[in-house]
């Protein structure tokens, strides 16, 4: 055989044998899916090297995402970059616009997504969950600062003997007033009328029969009122009443709110907050309005005022999702996640994604197997012929 062909075929064979070991070598990573066996033994290399370890990869896979790719820090520092918070505000702008001259009523965009019956059970659910959000929270604050046994003065804002000594005498200027008023009005009159003939008749004797015959109940009842008036009127008296009032509003002040609560209603304090709070705040009725209402109607009038607060708003809540943020990764248990979408992957479509994007990575593996071989087969056909053989 001339050398020249001898070199030749060398190289051919040493390329081929080098290229086609790459390329079933990378085959082998994903082929075949299956075990093969030949009765009880098993095929060595089969399955493949990605369907042989999908769960190790996948696991692996997770922790690489969750330590190195999807980290919280690294979240965080996307959530606070300036060009995420611009396009953000970018988005909402143009979502603003578009809702503050949306005609549609928020039923009939609910309807979109839900079904009748669907939207029904979510404002139910809604109305449920923000009736016991806002009694817990009511109930924290309650709690936490101890209001079943906090005196009602603490409760009063600016609680002092001043404000006290207002309040009495207003009291008293509003008693005297309106017991004048009463007196002189008809009703008034013919209760001095009776109190005055019950007097006569408790009289009794020779001296009640003489004011039977000789006193005039309407001329005693009108010389009696402008007195009577007049010594509600007093300084003695009013100041009597205004120390009456004024003991009984320390009194007052003292009693702790839940008892305060429990003596006017007759129920326990926090049981009758709650249903208070449950009747004020009727989240059903709410529901019913907020769903007749138009888009444009809810967000057109506040559309430039919410405008203008864009930029606060969407700043405050990306200080709270970026303070949320590890919670929110520990809570999703994102290395899980990832190994549980990479588990129920298809092999078959994991192989034509790494292939679309290092298909031509490997067919450089092929034809650099082609080259080494090539190369190989020269040097061995050189130092054949050096050898002589």
């Amino acid at each position: 055989m001339p050398t020249w062909l001898f070199i030749l075929v060398s190289v051919c064979v040493a390329a081929f044998v080098g290229g086609l070991t790459n390329h079933f070598a990378i085959k082998m990573l994903f082929h075949p899916r299956q075990a093969w066996h030949i009765g009880r033994w098993r095929v060595p290399f089969t399955p493949g090297l990605i369907p042989k370890r999908k769960e190790e990869i996948a696991r692996s896979l997770g922790e690489v995402v969750a330590d190195y790719l999807v980290t919280t820090e690294g979240l965080q520092q996307l959530v606070s970059k300036p060009e995420f918070r611009g396009k953000i505000e970018q988005n909402l702008r143009v979502r603003l616009a578009l809702w503050a001259r949306d005609e549609r009523t928020v039923k009939e965009i609910a309807s979109a997504y839900w079904s009748e019956e669907g939207w029904e059970n979510f404002k139910s659910k809604l109305a449920r969950i923000l009736a016991e959000t806002a009694n817990g929270s009511v109930r924290r604050l309650w709690d936490r600062y101890g209001m079943q046994d906090k005196p009602l003065k603490e409760l009063v804002p600016g609680w002092s003997a001043d404000m006290k000594g207002r309040f009495a005498e207003l009291a008293v200027d509003t008693i005297v007033a309106t017991v004048a008023e009463e007196l002189a009005s008809a009703q008034g009159q013919r209760t001095l009328r009776k109190l005055a003939a019950s007097l006569i008749d408790k009289a009794g004797g020779f001296l009640g029969a003489m004011a039977a015959i000789f006193v005039d109940e309407d001329k005693l009842v009108h010389k009696l009122t402008p007195v009577i008036v007049e010594q509600l009127r007093s300084n003695a008296l009013r100041g009597t009443i205004r120390g009456m009032i004024e003991r009984k509003l320390d009194e007052i002040a003292e009693l702790p709110l839940g008892q305060a609560i429990q003596t006017a209603t007759g129920e326990e304090a926090w049981p009758w907050v709650s249903d208070k709070l449950r009747a004020v705040l009727q989240w059903e009725q709410w529901m019913g309005r907020f769903e007749s209402a138009r888009l444009c109607d809810l967000i057109g009038r506040h559309e430039t005022r919410v405008a203008e607060n864009l930029p606060p708003l969407i700043q405050s809540g990306l200080k709270a999702i970026e303070r949320a943020l590890p919670h929110i990764v520990q809570a999703i248990q994102l290395p899980r996640l990832v190994q549980e979408q990479v588990e129920q992957f298809p092999v078959e479509r994991l192989e034509k994604i790494i292939l679309s994007v290092s298909g031509r990575e490997f067919r450089a593996i092929t034809w650099l197997g082609a080259l080494l071989g090539g190369m190989i087969g020269l040097v061995q056909s050189a130092l054949m012929l050096w050898m002589g053989m």
